[in-house]
């Protein structure tokens, strides 16, 4: 390497320094942060068996058949004609319920595998 080579990279390493160690912070700085929603106390998440209404040990065409049930009542097109409060809560109580039951076939493939 010659000096213009080693130039370079000195020049380099010296203006991608002050870029992290300056300039990094401000623009940081002008970011305004997400808020999020206040946590609510008394929340508490459901297990999967209880937000499907099925006991722990159902089986595969139970937990299928509740979920089905239980999300019939949440869909898009039956919530359109309510008003936008109760269409979040019905979006959010589909969205406990797809996530329980995406819990209920992890809890059947993971600790009661299929036996055909």
């Amino acid at each position: 390497m010659n000096w213009n080579e080693w130039a370079v990279v000195i020049g380099g390493g010296a203006l991608g320094y002050w870029l992290v160690s300056v300039m990094w912070p401000h623009l940081r700085e002008k970011r305004v942060p997400a808020t999020a929603p206040p946590p609510v106390p008394d929340a508490r998440v459901p297990m999967w068996h209880e937000a499907l209404g099925v006991p722990p040990n159902a089986d595969r065409d139970t937990i299928e058949a509740a979920f089905r049930a239980k999300f019939a009542e949440y869909r898009p097109e039956r919530i359109a004609h309510l008003p936008p409060d109760a269409q979040a809560y019905a979006r959010a109580r589909a969205t406990e319920l797809e996530l329980a039951y995406d819990a209920a076939r992890r809890d059947l493939e993971w600790l009661r595998p299929r036996r055909d």
